[in-house]
């Protein structure tokens, strides 16, 4: 259970991240102090702005990929319809593969992009949003005025020679996710005494009556640290079903907001858009997720998890409001230039601007196509209601399907007889 441990993250990649991450928390922390208003949940709220309003350039390049995937998914599609029935026991199926392939590139390369364009925003990001976790769920860690609320229990806990032999002390903190061989290091001892609730704390105190003391002077700058409107931000929302239940609540609604923002127009319409559907069930399955981890977790994680969706839904509007502006063909031929530096680099011949097609074009074109299925739809409603108004009004008898052929043939036939006229 080590790995619960709330001391500082040391995990690869991450850890460093997560240490940068934590000197801004801390400092976030300190600010707050200066004004007498120190607390974790205003902290983390402070925090996540500061650090999603950092990674908005990435945002906008991952919405640039999207929004060139929507206008490019059409020609790919094309491409993987022409190699869909390929035999995988012909002897040329592996060279039909490399085909495919090779054509698919071309139509990333014809609009300045590679297939991995997102991938690379995706594996930024990704080191960040884990360190993002370690520091809010590994708090006394990172914030050194926190920490400082447990080091005088800590120091005269272990004064107590005998305080690793307790059996209902050692109880306590496997209940916690500490093991026995852990309660020499005071690093443990401060993620031990950072997960207890009211009743832990006063079990605690009667394991150990001569802390008492020392307990009674740190808990109101714990609790004051600790709570944020009315909740205690280190236990679980499970512990503290009130207001606590919240949290998760607050968590699935905003996550199932901001992806429902996030939601782009992929280029497709049809059902078997593997991408399409994925991301449907990723819609669903993202706030159910969050309702469970944050129900389960420290509320201080709830608390992170709602703030990032709430500014993930603000910067997403702003995206939105910046795509709008951008001009799809500028943003390709720029693609073009930085695309044609690398191939030349490289030894290759540079893209000709000519070969990309009018994307504008291709737009305009595809909303028209869904116009006009829209209003066949809509005709063909309107004729078979007029065609049941009209039937109503004869003397035929309903419900044999003889008379509802019957039905479509007159109102045809009426239809046929005013045309003529």
């Amino acid at each position: 259970m080590d790995f619960l441990s709330l001391t500082q993250s040391n995990w690869f990649l991450v850890g460093p991240v997560a240490k940068v991450l934590g000197v801004v928390m801390n400092g976030i922390y300190e600010f707050l102090d200066m004004f007498g208003i120190a607390s974790i949940g205003l902290a983390i709220i402070l925090f996540t702005i500061i650090i999603k309003a950092l990674m908005l350039p990435l945002s906008i390049k991952q919405q640039k990929f999207t929004k060139l995937n929507s206008i490019m998914a059409p020609e790919l599609q094309q491409v993987q319809k022409k190699y869909a029935n390929l035999d995988k026991s012909s002897p040329k199926y592996n060279e039909m593969l490399l085909k495919q392939n090779e054509e698919m590139k071309e139509v990333y390369a014809k609009y300045g992009t590679s297939p991995t364009g997102g991938c690379v925003q995706m594996l930024i990001q990704m080191p960040i949003l884990f360190a993002l976790y370690q520091v809010i769920y590994k708090i006394p860690g990172y914030i050194t005025k926190v920490r400082a609320f447990y080091e005088p229990i800590v120091e005269a806990l272990q004064n107590i020679p005998t305080y690793m032999d307790n059996a209902d002390f050692v109880t306590l903190a496997q209940q916690n996710g500490i093991n026995a061989a852990g309660l020499s290091d005071s690093n443990k001892l401060i993620d031990l005494l950072y997960n207890f609730d009211k009743a832990e704390w006063t079990k605690f105190t009667e394991i150990f009556p001569n802390l008492n003391e020392y307990v009674a002077k740190a808990l109101p700058s714990i609790e004051k640290a600790n709570y944020f409107l009315g909740m205690d931000l280190a236990t679980a929302p499970a512990q503290q079903l009130w207001p606590g239940v919240l949290i998760p609540i607050l968590a699935g609604l905003t996550q199932w907001l901001s992806s429902k923002m996030m939601q782009t127009d992929n280029g497709s319409k049809n059902s078997d858009d593997t991408m399409g559907s994925t991301m449907k069930t990723m819609n669903i399955m993202m706030p159910l997720m969050s309702v469970f981890f944050c129900f389960t977790f420290s509320a201080g994680i709830g608390v992170y998890w709602i703030a990032s969706s709430v500014v993930m839904i603000l910067i997403q509007m702003i995206v939105n409001k910046y795509m709008e502006r951008i001009d799809i063909n500028q943003m390709v031929e720029k693609n073009i230039e930085k695309a044609n530096v690398k191939r030349v680099k490289k030894g290759q011949k540079p893209l000709k601007a000519k070969a990309v097609m009018n994307v504008r074009t291709i737009e305009e074109e595809r909303e028209l196509e869904e116009k006009k299925e829209a209003e066949l739809k809509e005709r063909v409603t309107k004729q078979v209601e007029k065609s049941t108004e009209y039937y109503s009004t004869t003397q035929k008898k309903k419900g044999k399907l003889a008379s509802k052929a019957g039905m479509v043939q007159q109102y045809n036939e009426k239809s046929e007889k005013k045309n003529r006229k």
